[in-house]
């Protein structure tokens, strides 16, 4: 295999997890960044007793678990673990689509904003409180010296700013999409991030915002929104830089010759993201490799192979590992999967 091959790396949210990014809380627990299963619990928790958590614990309760009013007896650790198993990119979709959908009141449109808006404040709240450390760091740049060339770039599905604050400080990199990433390690994050922040109309890169911008996890990304609020409903077209973000990143994907997702499942929701990789996957000569460094790869990979025209798939189950095996180590699995 040559040596010249462009390598994408996908990031999810797995990834700043299995690097150990975490957050100490009263009498010295640690919380770890949540993933899915445990999304709603360190979320809520985090959030504090403001008035937006209040607002989203009160949305949860009504429109997932059924509830006219939050269980007033019940304490906060008992609601929290009531919310488990509310899917996180449901609440988004079904956030999005209310905001949108012809037959919504105007009322349920209204309150639909709003708990958009209470999300988003709390999104850039409690990923905020996550914050490179001396682990992150290590794996980080661990990853940067043995992987990462400067042909390659970085996609990160992830609000938080974990992975581009752990990178080496002699490290040159940019969000590709708003800023000039000549000569600079790319970096594409396609859902926003806490530190973007709409100034005068353009999307610019902030030290903290309390309006972060975040483009909502579900296939409706896509649907217009002229007449909308602005910053409300987390679609593709509320800002010129979102879509280039996106455009960039299909592009990356397209000229890819092997794709590695970190930490990324594939959620069902996200199916626009899922037409980008089949994009990506046809009209080539050759497909692109597609290795997944994941603890629950088996499973993924039989997902992926049931939905895209993917022969072979590398895995590894151990973030370090992955990382221990190097470039060099990645394409010679490559190159066997190949051959086999």
């Amino acid at each position: 295999m040559a040596k010249g091959r462009k390598i994408l790396y996908i990031i999810g949210a797995g990834a700043p997890r299995a690097a150990g990014a975490s957050v100490s809380v009263q009498g010295g627990r640690r919380i770890p960044i949540p993933t899915q299963a445990e999304f709603w619990d360190a979320f809520l928790r985090l959030a504090g007793a403001s008035e937006a958590r209040r607002e989203i614990e009160s949305f949860l309760f009504r429109y997932f678990l059924g509830y006219t009013r939050v269980p007033a007896r019940t304490s906060s650790a008992d609601r929290r673990k009531m919310l488990t198993s509310i899917d996180v990119e449901e609440v988004f979709t079904f956030v999005s689509e209310r905001s949108k959908a012809p037959s919504s009141s105007a009322q349920l449109k209204s309150y639909a904003d709003r708990v958009w808006l209470a999300l988003v404040s709390q999104i850039g709240r409690v990923f905020s409180r996550f914050q490179p450390n001396k682990r992150t760091r290590a794996l980080v740049r661990r990853f940067h010296e043995g992987h990462v060339r400067s042909r390659d770039a970085i996609v990160s599905f992830n609000y938080d700013t974990v992975f581009e604050r752990s990178l080496p400080g002699s490290v040159e990199w940019a969000y590709a999409g708003l800023e000039d990433s000549t000569r600079k390690l790319r970096v594409l994050k396609p859902h926003g991030s806490i530190n973007w922040e709409r100034k005068n109309g353009a999307i610019r890169r902030v030290s903290t915002s309390t309006s972060p911008i975040i483009v909502a996890p579900t296939h409706l990304k896509f649907v217009q929104t002229s007449g909308s609020q602005s910053g409300t409903s987390g679609y593709l077209d509320d800002a010129k830089e979102v879509r280039g973000v996106w455009e960039e990143m299909e592009q990356e994907m397209t000229a890819a010759k092997i794709l590695v997702f970190i930490g990324y499942s594939f959620p069902v929701a996200d199916l626009y993201f899922s037409s980008v990789v089949r994009t990506a996957l046809s009209g080539r000569d050759a497909p692109p490799a597609v290795v997944l460094v994941n603890p629950d790869a088996v499973s993924i990979a039989g997902r992926l192979s049931s939905r895209f025209p993917i022969a072979q798939i590398v895995k590894y189950f151990d973030l370090g590992q992955f990382i221990e095996s190097g470039r060099a180590g990645l394409q010679r699995a490559v190159d066997a999967a190949e051959a086999a």
